[in-house]
C-alpha cells in the first residue's frame, strides 16, 4: 500500500453541514465529497471524473485537522425562482447565516495500491491544475508540502479527525467484548455523528448533482483514547485514521 500526507492550509473554510437549512452551519473538517472535489481540482478533471477515480480504485483517505477559530457571515440571497425577482432583484430573498472556520490547517492521508495513480495525485498536489478551495470557492487552499511513503500503523489515540461509522456504537459493541468501556481522560468534547453523502449523481461533468450514497462518520476533536485501536497513516505526532467510502 502506498501512502502520502498533503499539508493544506487555509484563512477559511466552510463546509455546510446538510442538517442545517437556514442557518449554513459548517463540519469542524472537510467531508468525503469535498476531499473527491480537491483531487479533481488537483488533477484538473471535473467533479464526476474524480468520483470515478475513486469508485474505480481502493483509494483510502483520512483527514485531520484544527482551526483556530470561527465567525458568522451574513449571507444575502435572492429566489431567482420568482417572477417577481426578474423586476425587482433587491427583493424576494432572505439572508442566512453561513458559519466560517478561520485559519485552518489540516493534512489529508491518502493510502493505494497504484503507485501510478498515488504518484499523480502527490504531483497534482504539488502543482495544482486548479484552485484549490476548502468548501466555497473564496476559501482558497494552500498547499504547504506533501510527504510520501509513509508508514500505515494501528492506533487507539486518536483527535482533531474523521473515522468511518459511529464510534460510540463501536466502543459499546468492543466494551462487551473486552469488558473495557473507555473515552479515556483526554476527552473534553463528545464525538459528533453524521451522516454525509460520500457520492453525487451528476447530469454532465459539471452538471445538476443529486446525492447517490451517504454514510456514517464521527468527527473526533480534542484527544481522545478508544477500548479498540483504528488503522491509519503517521507523521511526526500526527496520526491519520484512513477510512473507505
Amino acid at each position: 500500500m502506498y501512502t502520502c500526507i498533503v499539508d493544506i492550509s487555509s484563512q477559511t473554510a466552510s463546509f455546510r453541514d446538510p442538517e442545517f437549512q437556514n442557518f449554513h452551519r459548517s463540519l469542524k473538517l472537510p467531508p468525503p465529497t469535498t476531499i473527491i472535489g480537491l483531487v479533481g481540482a488537483a488533477l484538473g478533471i471535473s467533479p464526476l471524473q474524480s468520483q470515478e477515480i475513486f469508485d474505480s480504485y481502493s483509494i483510502r483517505t483520512g483527514i485531520y485537522g484544527i482551526s483556530m477559530g470561527k465567525v458568522s457571515d451574513l449571507w444575502k440571497y435572492n429566489n431567482r425562482t420568482s417572477q417577481m425577482w426578474l423586476y425587482h432583484p433587491n427583493t424576494d430573498g432572505s439572508i442566512i447565516i453561513r458559519e466560517i472556520l478561520v485559519y485552518n490547517q489540516f493534512y489529508i492521508a491518502f493510502a493505494c495500491e497504484d503507485i501510478g495513480l498515488l504518484t499523480a495525485i502527490e504531483d497534482g498536489f504539488r502543482s495544482p491544475v486548479f484552485a484549490l478551495s476548502m468548501g466555497t470557492s473564496d476559501s482558497i487552499a494552500k498547499i504547504n508540502r506533501v510527504w510520501s511513503s509513509l508508514d500505515i500503523v494501528n492506533s487507539n489515540r486518536v483527535e482533531y479527525c474523521l473515522l468511518g461509522g459511529d464510534v460510540i456504537d463501536k466502543v459499546i459493541h468492543e466494551s462487551k467484548e473486552s469488558g473495557n468501556f473507555s473515552f479515556s481522560i483526554y476527552q473534553t468534547s463528545e464525538p459528533t455523528i453524521y451522516r454525509l453523502p460520500t457520492r453525487f449523481s451528476y447530469e454532465g461533468d459539471y452538471g445538476k448533482r443529486q446525492v447517490a450514497q451517504s454514510a456514517t462518520f464521527s468527527f473526533i476533536g480534542s484527544p481522545m483514547e478508544l477500548n479498540y485501536a483504528v488503522e491509519g497513516v503517521a507523521h511526526g505526532d500526527i496520526f491519520i485514521p484512513l477510512i473507505d467510502f
